[in-house]
């Protein structure tokens, strides 16, 4: 009988996968939604096939882009892959990716699966999936509403794993991270930085020794709670590790070492170096060799609405998703180290898969773009609560002559990849990323159609 439902439920997920993208959708997690029902257990015996090992990726950022350039890493080798790579990661969207994989039966082995999954489905996906290794990118402050406070989403993940076996990749450069060595059963391996000369001045995000609650003093600061920290009142300090990022530089594309691997990677940003740092870390983990490291992340291109490009009359136009402080943070600091003219956009929302509550645009350090006004030639805001982000650029020091609010997606991203500037930056939130991606696709192939006319100045 459970023979006969994995079979249905297989043939449910598939036509419903064909009919989504037939649509023009993603088709990522209502067919898996649905083949669950029929079969409660696929995922877990879909999981099995899995004759390596397993990876998980979690974190508040990072994780779709780690999670994606490892899989480009992996399939360098030629291995057979599950991965869940259009973000849906959430038990029926990883259920999905394994139903469009496997065969009509269920027969079908695969060398790895790579899931990127919420922080807040750990625990669930555990319960059906056994990993050999799990890889945690960070935590910061995000979407309070659904999550809670970020100690309680810790204590969730630690004990979900406590007493497993399995292989845990940190990130010792994150206080809330660091301190996962107490777990039983457990293996600990470590990614991170040697003192950069990227020492950031912007607000940093509290973080207080997890063993005695003393505020940490930073020697050297990268970004929200990331850096060589110590705590004065019980001495704790960064872990040691096993895969250290050096000799960074950022021109824009980033360079670095990871040990004694050179890797240059396409991406931007000191957000993207730690991405980058944590795939190869995963990808030395999993045995891979250093050629296939390196070409890999020297060919990937940026995808999923993070720091993705498009060219729209000729010229590019990048889409990065922002969801909580420390993203918006680092998208801007991006967008100023870029000294091209540009014009600047954002989607804001707060649908349930954004988080209610948006009072975390005016905890992100949004008063850099004043002294950038000579660049940022224009500044458009979108979306369900266009307003508020309207508002919190006016107080940011924007000048409101240059700043437009356009409630249709539509409209406002045709206005503004219109507009003066040698690029744009679209900045969105979740629930309107994809359907930004698509009017930006639509975009690219009609102005490939048509001659150049770069607009006048003035």
């Amino acid at each position: 009988m459970n023979r006969i439902r994995l079979i249905l439920a297989l043939l449910a997920g598939k036509t419903l996968i064909t009919i989504s993208r037939l649509l023009g959708n993603q088709g990522s997690s209502f067919p898996g939604k649905m083949a669950r029902r029929i079969y409660p257990a696929i995922l877990e015996e879909l999981a099995a096939q899995v004759k390596g090992k397993i990876i998980v990726v979690t974190g508040t950022n990072g994780k779709t882009t780690t999670s994606n350039m490892l899989a480009r890493i992996i399939t360098e080798t030629g291995a057979a892959l599950v991965h869940n790579k259009s973000g849906a990661n959430m038990l029926p969207g990883i259920t999905t990716a394994f139903i469009e994989k496997s065969s009509l039966i269920g027969h079908k082995q695969f060398d790895y699966a790579l899931l990127e999954t919420d922080e807040a489905n750990v625990p669930l996906l555990l319960k059906e999936v056994d990993p050999g290794l799990l890889l945690i990118t960070n935590f910061f402050s995000d979407q309070l509403d659904r999550f809670g406070e970020l100690d309680n989403i810790v204590k969730m993940i630690k004990d979900a794993v406590n007493n497993r076996e399995l292989d845990l990749l940190l990130n010792a450069d994150d206080p809330l991270t660091a301190h996962f060595s107490d777990l039983n059963s457990v293996n600990h391996f470590y990614f991170g930085f040697t003192a950069t000369s990227y020492d950031s001045r912007e607000s940093r995000e509290s973080r207080h020794c997890l063993i005695c609650g003393q505020e940490l003093e930073y020697r050297c600061y990268h970004y929200a709670g990331l850096g060589q920290f110590d705590c004065s009142g019980c001495g704790s300090h960064n872990p040691e590790p096993d895969f250290t990022g050096h000799n960074l530089v950022m021109n824009p594309a980033i360079e670095l070492m990871v040990d004694d691997l050179k890797i240059n990677s396409p991406y931007q940003g000191f957000y993207n170096a730690y991405n980058v740092v944590a795939a190869v870390a995963a990808a030395r983990m999993l045995g891979i060799n250093e050629q296939h490291i390196q070409k890999a992340i020297a060919n990937y291109q940026p995808q999923a609405g993070r720091m993705e490009i498009f060219h729209i009359n000729g010229r590019p136009a990048v889409l990065t998703l922002v969801k909580n402080p420390t993203g918006l943070n680092q998208s801007l600091t991006t967008v100023i180290q870029d000294h091209a003219s540009k014009n600047l956009f954002f989607a804001l929302n707060d649908n349930a898969g954004d988080g209610r509550d948006i009072s975390w645009i005016w905890d992100a350090d949004m008063e850099v773009i004043e002294d950038e006004q000579e660049r940022i030639k224009h500044i458009v805001c979108s979306g369900l609560r266009s307003g508020d982000m309207a508002l919190r650029v006016k107080y940011a020091g924007y000048s409101v002559e240059r700043l437009a609010i356009k409630t249709n997606l539509k409209e406002a991203i045709e206005h503004i990849t219109g507009l003066e500037g040698e690029k744009t930056y679209l900045l969105s939130t979740y629930s309107a990323l994809f359907e930004c991606r698509k009017i930006l696709l639509d975009l690219q192939k009609r102005s490939a159609k048509i001659p150049v006319q770069v607009p006048a100045r003035g």
